[in-house]
């Protein structure tokens, strides 16, 4: 399996986060794919927005018409075409998520809210599931089979070769965020590491050159 390199938010150093231009810069600098984040508006329009507030205000109390952000339908023409890491940022509409990406290929849910994913293994969700996560969790394979997830997020300072290890043998892919220096690349390419979520993806391709 290619060590996979992924845009984080697209290419955020290059052109606005988590908007179409920095997913094609991404794709375009050779990356296998891209991480953005999805929330559910007021208004029942999904966006692609990573912030919790806007000013003083939480983002899910907002409206589509006071948030600058791309809609999650501008995703469907990467569907198939790159590897989509799709994190969303609350719970609670499972069935809207749904209706809009269970036909899409090529794509992984993944959450800071392990509820979702729990939700949406509950409901049978045609994609792979993940975890994403700040620190450690205890007997993480076996939390991450019970919550129904395959693919595992934690953040690089908190991976060793003896987790991606426990992981792995229990058939699980390791995806690591957000390592932005070729010596982080290395070491989690070391220790058995399936790919990253980077800021920078075209420094991480021209790296991946060297392996």
């Amino acid at each position: 399996m290619t060590f996979l390199i992924l845009g984080h938010r697209g290419s955020p150093r290059r052109f606005p986060e988590n908007t179409v231009a920095s997913f094609e810069e991404a794709l375009r600098a050779g990356a296998d794919g891209f991480e953005t984040d999805l929330r559910l508006l007021t208004d029942r329009t999904a966006v692609l927005f990573h912030d919790h507030e806007v000013g003083e205000e939480a983002s899910e109390t907002l409206t589509s018409a006071q948030i600058a952000a791309d809609p999650l339908v501008a995703l469907a023409p990467f569907a198939g075409r790159a590897l989509m890491v799709l994190e969303v940022k609350r719970s609670g509409w499972e069935e809207t998520l749904l209706e809009h990406i269970t036909s899409w290929p090529g794509i992984v849910v993944a959450s800071f809210d392990h509820r979702a994913i729990a939700e949406l293994a509950r409901r049978k969700a045609p994609f792979p599931l993940g975890l994403t996560f700040n620190g450690a969790i205890v007997d993480l394979p076996d939390y991450a089979k019970r919550v129904g997830a395959t693919w595992i997020f934690p953040n690089y300072h908190w991976i060793d070769e003896e987790q991606v290890a426990a992981l792995r043998g229990a058939g699980m892919t390791v995806i690591v965020w957000t390592p932005n220096r070729p010596r982080e690349w290395q070491r989690l390419y070391d220790i058995g590491c399936h790919g990253i979520i980077t800021d920078l993806p075209a420094e991480a391709v021209e790296w991946r050159k060297s392996l």
